[in-house]
């Protein structure tokens, strides 16, 4: 759908224009529409004077995404940037309205979760109870589609999957959380493919922003307890989380006993201990007392690598 925007022209004016762009790309009237909005245009189109080309100018540099045509005097349509300035014709034209994407569909539902904090606690509520649709919403535009009663996941068209959890934790603080019914979640997702939900989240867990309430909280000593084991998907072949995973089913640490017992890093805990909590694996209890510091190769750190190499053992590892 392009989405036109009409500046300079009258109202008889403005409908020409759009009738001439729906022949020339034979497409139907709901395909190229009015916009009143500069925000939720994608094509601006401006009659040929400077004080109109300056300000259309100034307007697209500040949004990319929007296509910037100028109408000369003899009503010929031409390029508003780049070096080509030549008269569009009509295949021209078609191929351009016809690249426009669909114009994301607004979300109505109420807000149940804003920012990253609520976000989280609803995120770790919802999924093991495995009910109900939702979508994380930024600016109006549907970024992601959860499915949590079979743990699935869609991305709209227009995101790009490739760095979505990148863009999920650079933009936590402005998502919003929206409940959405199934008839609506079908009607969003339409026939995009479904998938897997969790090593998405695990990817965006992984990002260190916005865990310093929950990285305060371990560094005071709280334990971490992991609640059941996490989808093997998300682990891959790195031994240390399964190393972790077997020490926190069987009993709450620290992140220092994690690494003191397993000789490694806090940090590597900590990147362990984020994805685990977001997903709801992962449950802290905070500690009433601090006790004295294991160490490596004391009590329960040699019973869990005697343990670990037994298992490794058996499997081959």
């Amino acid at each position: 759908m392009a989405r036109v925007l009409v500046v300079g022209s009258d109202v008889q004016g403005e409908r020409a224009l759009l009738q001439r762009l729906r022949v020339a790309a034979s497409l139907p009237g709901d395909r190229v529409r009015s916009c009143r909005d500069l925000d939720e245009c994608d094509l601006l189109v401006i009659k040929d004077t400077p004080a109109l080309r300056n300000a259309a100018l100034r307007m697209v540099r500040e949004r990319p995404r929007i296509q910037l045509w100028v109408e000369d005097q003899d009503g010929q349509l031409h390029q508003g940037q780049g070096e080509d300035r030549g008269v569009l014709d009509d295949h021209a034209i078609e191929d351009a309205l016809r690249q426009m994407p669909d114009a994301p569909m607004r979300i109505d539902e109420p807000c149940t979760a804003q920012g990253a904090k609520a976000i989280t606690r609803a995120l770790r509520e919802r999924l093991p109870a495995r009910q109900g649709h939702a979508v994380l919403v930024l600016n109006q535009v549907p970024t992601l589609l959860l499915d949590f009663c079979l743990d699935q996941m869609v991305v709209p068209a227009g995101i790009d999957a490739a760095s979505l959890a990148q863009h999920l934790s650079d933009q936590f603080e402005s998502l919003s959380l929206h409940g959405l019914s199934e008839r609506r979640y079908q009607e969003l997702s339409g026939t995009l493919p479904r998938q897997p939900l969790r090593p998405l989240l695990w990817q965006w867990g992984q990002r260190p922003a916005h865990w310093h309430e929950l990285d305060a909280r371990l560094q005071r000593g709280a334990r971490v307890k992991l609640l059941r084991w996490p989808d093997f998907r998300v682990l891959g072949h790195q031994h240390d989380n399964f190393r972790l995973c077997s020490l926190l089913l069987k009993r709450a640490c620290s992140v220092e006993e994690c690494a003191t017992l397993l000789e490694v890093s806090a940090e590597a805990v900590r990147s362990f201990v984020h994805p685990a909590y977001l997903c709801g694996y992962a449950a802290l209890e905070d500690s009433p007392t601090r006790t004295a510091p294991l160490r490596a190769g004391e009590g329960g750190g040699t019973l869990l690598a005697r343990m670990w190499r037994s298992v490794r053992q058996r499997g081959g590892g």
